[in-house]
């Protein structure tokens, strides 16, 4: 892997100053082990390529004001210290100015040490990857997975709502997978990592016209990205997978949400998409065939209303989820459904979700500024519909595992 934050941080497609908004303190200053021995940091929780995740409290907080604090690898002698501070501070003022129920509040910069630490909302279920991995999703011996249909479900709904508040606030996150996304005690699914985010509207949080908000000044059109890969493999659309042109880069997003739905189910239709891949390239000459006689793409119920499919899809059981699916995984992006779409479809809108769509009304719009802390006391009504807690003796060494690679990188 490549050391530091070099290859693995975002690259920046807007015009950023040299001195960010941002504000930042020793994290000694404020924040302690969570552990019982003092003078020393708190409990390592997570290793990755770029950063190493540690446990920690707030001073002066109770016991339970527990915090996931990411410290980010040296610098790589070969990149610029000026660019490396720029990528840290601007992936940290991205994730400062979200406030949505399905995303991980960021709470503080700091340094330590020479090093850059990012503050964050501790998420005690860990990944949604080690959750796979650890076969909760599959029959058991008993015939019936621990996570069944509605949950499965639930989680894909939280997903698509936090992608969706991020398209709206001008941000595309660019690396959605199963080791980005956490589960709360509260069984919310919360994204995590934004090291290949992109602001593809209005201003950067960290400029100082933003004053640390998202999604100000946007406009109809959009920057899109260049060319070059991002992510990673299994989760990657064809259009950016492929390096022949710069993207839209929402698309991206909505394929790769639609992928983890996929992994949920057992496993994903194709290894890459890309012809190297036979099943893609099968995929691919099904929407070729349908489109010679539904030249506009719009996918509806009814005889021959949707390209075939390969094996996989099979194992979505509901036409309507599987209908859902082959919009979102439409090969060319212009035939791809958005995200907001995707939430207004009536299959969506039937789901039962564990989380409110927003800290603010019923609308789902966010208000204010909101901090981690905050969050335990806050005033959002959900009923509960599902326990989405691990099983009970699960491996819980595994649940607590946060790796912050930020996917395959740039190439």
């Amino acid at each position: 892997a490549a050391e530091g934050a070099g290859l693995k941080a975002r690259r920046l497609s807007t015009s950023l100053p040299d001195e960010f908004t941002v504000d930042h303190c020793e994290l000694d200053k404020e924040y302690k082990s969570a552990g019982s021995t003092p003078f020393r940091r708190g409990k390592k929780i997570g290793d990755g390529a770029t950063a190493e995740v540690r446990l920690m409290r707030r001073k002066g907080g109770a016991n339970d004001d527990v915090y996931a604090v990411k410290e980010f690898r040296a610098r790589n002698p070969k990149e610029d210290e000026g660019e490396y501070v720029k990528k840290i501070k601007s992936e940290y003022s991205i994730a400062k100015s979200l406030h949505h129920p399905n995303i991980v509040e960021t709470v503080r910069l700091c340094t330590h040490n020479g090093r850059w630490n990012h503050v964050m909302e501790f998420c005690a279920y860990g990944e949604m990857f080690t959750l796979v991995k650890d076969r909760h999703f599959m029959p058991s011996e008993h015939g019936v997975p621990h996570y069944k249909t509605a949950d499965r479900l639930c989680f894909f709904k939280q997903l698509c709502r936090g992608v969706c508040y991020l398209h709206d606030h001008g941000i595309a996150h660019r690396d959605i997978k199963l080791e980005n996304l956490l589960l709360s005690t509260t069984g919310a699914l919360k994204i995590t990592d934004f090291g290949v985010s992109e602001v593809f509207s209005g201003e950067h949080p960290g400029m100082r016209a933003a004053r640390g908000q998202c999604g100000k000044n946007m406009s109809p059109s959009i920057r899109v990205c260049g060319p070059g890969i991002c992510g990673s493999t299994p989760y990657i659309a064809p259009e950016v997978l492929s390096k022949q042109s710069s993207y839209d880069p929402r698309p991206l997003d909505v394929w790769s949400s639609a992928i983890v739905l996929f992994y949920l189910c057992m496993a994903p239709p194709w290894s890459e998409a890309s012809e190297k891949d036979i099943q893609y390239l099968s995929y691919t000459h099904m929407w070729t065939d349908w489109l010679s006689r539904h030249p506009d793409g719009k996918i509806f119920d009814g005889p021959d209303g949707q390209p075939k499919t390969v094996n996989a899809f099979s194992r979505l059981d509901n036409p309507n989820v599987k209908r859902l699916m082959i919009k979102m995984l439409a090969p060319d992006p212009k035939h791809r459904i958005s995200m907001r779409e995707v939430l207004a479809t009536p299959t969506m809108r039937a789901v039962e979700c564990c989380t409110p769509d927003g800290f603010g009304d019923e609308g789902g719009e966010a208000v204010g500024k909101v901090d981690a802390r905050d969050l335990k006391g806050a005033k959002v009504q959900v009923v509960k519909k599902h326990n989405h807690a691990p099983p009970k003796g699960g491996k819980l060494p595994g649940f607590l595992q946060h790796r912050f690679d930020m996917g395959a990188g740039w190439s």
